[in-house]
């Protein structure tokens, strides 16, 4: 019966488990697929920009060819400098003809580390009491109405107190506290 209650527990347990680690996997799942929607969105501006520049770029250099087939010299000093009052504007706002490109866009923000969580699942046994500290005698005093323990402990577990007894010998019965 005992067997049977601590198989059943166990069995809750790892299912707890397993439904909040479900949980947290849907959580940053989903944030890792808002952050892949917000680059995306970055990249798809960045190529509509690449793209505007190109298309910029593709009209100035037809309306340069164009004015290079002028025969009529008047007429190709006109429209070189209106060519060339474009291209000054098109270089002095370097956005226009490069626009700023970031491929190196990281989802470093996303690292994860399981090995803290994985030590402690491969770690998961029974609970058991820790190991008693050893005494260091060398290291203890007494005085009249103060005795001072000192001890080592060589268990993993953190400790937070131990509970010392004494016995006071006197003559007639020996009293514990």
């Amino acid at each position: 019966v005992n067997a049977s209650r601590q198989e059943t527990k166990l069995m809750e347990e790892c299912d707890q488990l397993i439904e909040i680690i479900q949980q947290r996997r849907q959580i940053i799942g989903t944030k890792i697929k808002e952050g892949k929607v917000v680059r995306l969105r970055k990249l798809a501006q960045q190529i509509a920009n690449c793209k505007q520049c190109i298309e910029r770029s593709t009209s100035l250099i037809s309306q340069a060819e164009q004015s290079l087939k002028e025969n009529d010299h008047a007429r190709f000093l006109q429209t070189a400098k209106n060519i060339t009052e474009r291209v000054s504007m098109a270089t002095a706002s370097s956005q226009v003809l490069i626009p700023e490109i970031n491929l190196n866009d990281t989802f470093d923000t996303f690292a994860l580390d399981f090995t803290r969580e994985k030590k402690l699942l491969e770690c998961l046994d029974y609970l058991t009491a820790p190991n008693p500290p050893t005494i260091r005698e060398e290291l203890c005093t007494a005085s009249y109405d103060t005795i001072t323990v000192h001890w080592t402990s060589d268990d993993e577990f953190s400790v937070v107190s131990y509970e010392l007894q004494y016995t006071i010998f006197t003559g007639q019965a020996n009293v514990i506290s």
